[in-house]
């Protein structure tokens, strides 16, 4: 298959990258990130053989636009559901004079106070929240998939990719991301075994997939239903929300 044009994408060096990888960015465009001294002669061959994954990739974000832009404009929650961990919390804004925005969690309620008026800092604030959450659930399952089957994972970080659902460095550190808390637990398990198989593969080779099979023997469901789980996210977390709302 041919390389994509060179106007479909942008190449980025990064001083902190080890390997050649592929993002989209909130506008939806390919960026290619390649190590500093990397030859960027090689980029449109890696496009090329990625083919597949790009134009699938770009097919979802433009569905999920097209989606997006045909329903009402989100509002800030008034509960969060989160699957991954089995809970339900009530959400409750509650303004006072300062200006900055804060969420106490008090078991099954949510209290979101300060310049709730103002919904973009709400929903950071419910999102630094989640990604707390997120570091101490995850970190449990990732150890508790380690322990025992070989895997020596590095650092774990939880982010807010718009991509992929996680990554996996050549250092072995994970990054997950916070999404994951709104899927069912047994898409994160097998989310977090095949990062945990790359720590030990760093491609997607044969042996890779034994790994995965044999931590997950029923992973071309999981991975089947991965693809459409985007949906279980909701909306107040990627678009914006309307003041008053």
């Amino acid at each position: 298959m041919s390389p994509a044009p060179a106007s479909d994408y942008t190449v980025r060096r990064s001083p902190r990258a080890r390997r050649v990888w592929l993002r989209f960015d909130r506008e939806g465009r390919l960026v290619v990130v390649v190590p500093r001294r990397f030859d960027a002669r090689r980029v449109p061959a890696i496009v090329g053989a990625h083919s597949d994954w790009i134009e699938r990739t770009r097919s979802r974000i433009e569905a999920t636009r097209r989606r997006l832009q045909a329903e009402p404009a989100p509002r800030l929650p008034g509960s969060i559901v989160l699957p991954a961990v089995g809970r339900e919390w009530k959400v409750e804004y509650r303004p006072t004079s300062s200006s900055r925005v804060a969420v106490l969690d008090r078991g099954d309620t949510l209290v979101v106070s300060g310049r709730t008026c103002d919904p973009a800092r709400c929903r950071d604030a419910l999102l630094r929240w989640l990604r707390r959450v997120g570091r101490s659930h995850f970190a449990g399952l990732t150890e508790q998939l380690a322990s025992g089957n070989g895997f020596r994972p590095g650092r774990i970080s939880v982010r807010a990719q718009r991509t992929r659902w996680a990554s996996c460095s050549r250092k072995a550190s994970l990054s997950l991301n916070v999404r994951l808390l709104f899927i069912g637990p047994e898409l994160v398990r097998h989310v977090v075994v095949h990062e945990l198989c790359h720590t030990k593969h760093m491609d997607h080779s044969r042996r890779f997939w034994v790994c995965v099979a044999h931590h997950d023997p029923e992973w071309r469901d999981h991975r089947r239903r991965l693809r459409a789980a985007w949906r279980s996210v909701p909306r107040w977390l990627d678009c914006d929300i309307p003041a008053g709302t």
